[in-house]
C-alpha cells in the first residue's frame, strides 16, 4: 500500500506537460484509494513541485543564454499582461491552458514576486487535483 502512495507522490510532482496529476488521479482511482486523502496528497504534492520551479526559475537567469532570453521577451506589452492578468488570471487560465510549469517561469521570468504567488498556486493545484478526479471519475476514461 506504500508504495501506492509514493507513486502518487512521485506522479503529482512530474510536471504537468507529462500528465502527472492526471495520472496520479487515474492510479488513485483505479487503486481504490480513498478521494479525501488521494486529493490533498495530490494538490500539496503538486505545489510544491511548483515552488521548486518557481525557485529554479530565477536560478535559470544566471545562465547567460537564459538571461539573454528572459531581458529580450521581457517587452513592456508581455509585463502589462502579466500585470493585468497577475498571478490569479496566470495561475487559474494559464495553468488550464499549458499547466502549471510554464505559467510559473513566465510569470517569475515577467517579475511577479513569488510572494504573490503562493496563495494562486495552492488554488491552482487544489482546483488540478480536483478537476482530474472529477473528470476521471465521471468516466472520461471510458469515451
Amino acid at each position: 500500500m506504500l508504495w501506492k502512495w509514493v507513486v502518487i507522490i512521485a506522479l503529482s510532482m512530474t510536471p504537468n506537460l507529462i500528465l502527472g496529476q492526471s495520472i496520479a488521479a487515474l492510479l488513485g482511482i483505479r487503486w481504490g484509494l480513498d478521494p479525501w486523502a488521494l486529493i490533498p496528497v495530490m494538490t500539496v504534492f503538486g505545489y510544491i513541485e511548483g515552488v521548486g520551479v518557481a525557485y529554479l526559475s530565477d536560478r535559470f537567469t544566471r545562465i547567460a543564454f537564459v538571461a539573454r532570453w528572459v531581458a529580450r521577451t521581457r517587452t513592456p506589452r508581455a509585463v502589462r499582461f502579466a500585470d493585468r492578468w497577475g498571478p490569479w488570471g496566470g495561475m487559474t487560465l494559464g495553468v488550464a491552458l499549458v499547466g502549471q510549469e510554464p505559467i510559473l517561469l513566465a510569470l517569475r521570468w515577467l517579475g511577479v514576486d513569488m510572494r504573490r504567488l503562493w496563495v494562486p498556486l495552492a488554488a491552482a493545484n487544489l482546483l488540478s487535483a480536483i478537476g482530474y478526479y472529477a473528470l476521471l471519475r465521471a468516466g472520461w476514461l471510458s469515451m
